[in-house]
């Protein structure tokens, strides 16, 4: 065979063998590629790992939110127990005054829960607040509307920290719930800003809406009259100044604080009751007179965690209660001294 020919040959072989690893590595490649319906099928897949996981990640979010919420009124029974230590009694629900007398509707209408702002380490703000001033004067303006996130459970969403008087009262013809009168009311008071929250005073099972003011005759409730004290059956009350033998329940069987959430009735505050009469009192305390549900009704106890709501006990223990509750048991721990524990 002649050299041109070899040459020839061997180039044949490199071309043959150069083809034969093209074809080949296309193949592979062909043979790595995913088809569309299996990379539906991978899609499809993935989703469904998706659904399965996200309720146990939500309920996991909702069990540490709920755990925060928790240890937030663990602190508030702390608090409530070092008032009770240095004054020997606990905070009222509320103080209101005519003058010298006691007035239901009556100033400064500061609560229970701006009293305990120095035993949860807010001083600074406690000490801003006139507190011989009525709550809506401009004076206590910058502390009236400190919106505190300690006062708040993580599981409610607040669409806003803060509302007007204006926005509860009757002069605003698109409030949800009625709170306020405005003719009890001037503009000042009406352009009040109050933080919002989550956690009020138990009132008992007492009406909240028990008294209106004197000459509403149209109103089926008796009138306040200056020196009565607006009195409950529960832990807080209308100047209030109860010590421990008060509970003769047992301050493990009295319900003392409990959640509202803004987005069921009405919203909440830890500033105080405010003037306007009617259910003002309603912003600060929640009543168990219809027992619990965690609708808030009839200005009721309720919270965005699913199936009930946290209670703090009078001796600084927290329980869940379940919205499906007994009326007759939650009614009893409501009482102080109803001799009816359950």
């Amino acid at each position: 065979m002649s050299k041109i020919q070899t040459l020839l040959y061997s180039n044949r072989k490199w071309i043959a063998t150069v083809r034969s690893k093209s074809f080949h590595e296309r193949d592979v490649l062909r043979k790595s590629a995913f088809t569309l319906v299996e990379l539906l099928v991978v899609i499809a897949i993935i989703g469904i790992l998706i659904a399965l996981l996200l309720p146990a990640v939500q309920a996991a979010r909702e069990a540490a939110r709920r755990m925060q919420c928790c240890n937030q009124m663990r602190q508030i029974g702390l608090a409530l127990h070092n008032y009770h230590d240095t004054l020997k009694s606990f905070p009222s629900a509320w103080r209101g005054y005519a003058g010298a007398q006691p007035y239901v509707f009556g100033t400064p209408g500061w609560g229970w829960a701006a009293t305990l702002l120095p035993y949860l380490e807010q001083q600074n703000l406690r000490e801003l607040i006139q507190i011989q001033q009525p709550v809506a004067s401009e004076v206590n303006r910058i502390p009236r509307e400190t919106f505190i996130p300690f006062f708040t459970c993580q599981s409610s969403a607040f669409t806003e920290q803060k509302f007007s008087l204006y926005s509860i009262s009757d002069a605003d013809s698109t409030a949800q719930t009625v709170l306020l009168e405005s003719h009890d009311m001037t503009q000042i008071e009406l352009d009040a800003v109050f933080p919002q929250a989550n956690y009020i005073a138990c009132f008992g099972t007492t009406d909240v809406h028990h008294y209106h003011e004197q000459g509403e005759g149209e109103h089926p409730h008796e009138e306040a009259t200056i020196g009565e004290i607006y009195t409950s059956n529960g832990a807080f009350y209308h100047n209030s100044e109860l010590g421990m033998n008060a509970f003769t329940d047992g301050l493990s069987n009295t319900i003392f604080v409990g959640e509202r959430t803004p987005q069921k009735q009405h919203v909440a505050t830890w500033v105080g009751m405010p003037p306007g009469a009617h259910c003002s009192a309603a912003l600060i305390v929640g009543s168990l007179a219809e027992g619990f549900d965690n609708t808030g009704d009839d200005h009721g106890f309720s919270s965005d965690h699913p199936s009930g709501a946290n209670f703090l006990m009078g001796d600084g223990s927290v329980h869940f209660v379940s919205d499906t509750v007994n009326t007759t048991v939650v009614q009893a721990q409501g009482t102080r001294s109803g001799y009816d524990i359950p």
